[in-house]
C-alpha cells in the first residue's frame, strides 16, 4: 500500500512521511502544495491507497481536494487531519460529498495515526476477500 500526505506545513508533512515509512510502505509521497498534490494524484490515480490531508492549506483546503480525488477515485481512503472543531466540519455539506474515511484532530499522536491506517488496511483486505 502506498500514501500521498498533503499538508502545508513542511515539518508535519516530512514527519507522516518518514513516520510511515518507517510503518514499511512502499511509496510514501508528499506534498506543501495541494494543487501539486492533485496533479500529481490526477497522473498515477492507482498508486496511491489511503491519502492524508490536512485541512486549511492555502490554494486548496483538504475537503476540496477530498472531493477532487473522490471525482476519479470512490475506494481511495481519505484521512483529513484538522485542529479545527470537527462538528462544524461534519455538517458542511462538501465534506459529506468527499466522503471521507477519518476526521483526525491536532495535534495527531503517531501511535493514532498507526491504528488509523492499520483499520484501514483491514478493512481493504476484508473487502478483497
Amino acid at each position: 500500500m502506498s500514501v500521498l500526505i498533503v499538508d502545508d506545513e513542511q515539518e508535519l508533512a516530512t514527519l507522516y512521511r518518514e513516520f510511515l515509512m518507517g510503518m514499511g510502505f512502499d511509496v510514501v509521497v508528499s506534498f506543501t502544495n495541494p494543487l501539486m498534490a492533485f496533479e500529481h494524484y490526477r497522473q498515477c490515480v492507482d498508486k496511491y491507497s489511503i491519502v492524508i490531508t490536512d485541512l486549511r492549506m492555502p490554494g486548496m483546503n483538504g475537503i476540496d481536494l477530498a472531493n477532487k480525488i473522490r471525482e476519479l477515485n470512490s475506494s481511495v481512503k481519505i484521512f483529513l487531519i484538522t485542529a479545527f472543531d470537527i462538528a462544524d466540519i461534519q455538517d458542511n455539506e462538501s465534506y459529506k460529498q468527499a466522503k471521507i474515511d477519518k476526521i483526525v484532530q491536532k495535534p495527531l499522536k503517531l501511535s493514532l495515526l498507526k491504528k488509523i491506517i492499520e483499520s484501514a488496511i483491514m478493512v481493504t483486505v476484508d473487502a478483497k476477500r
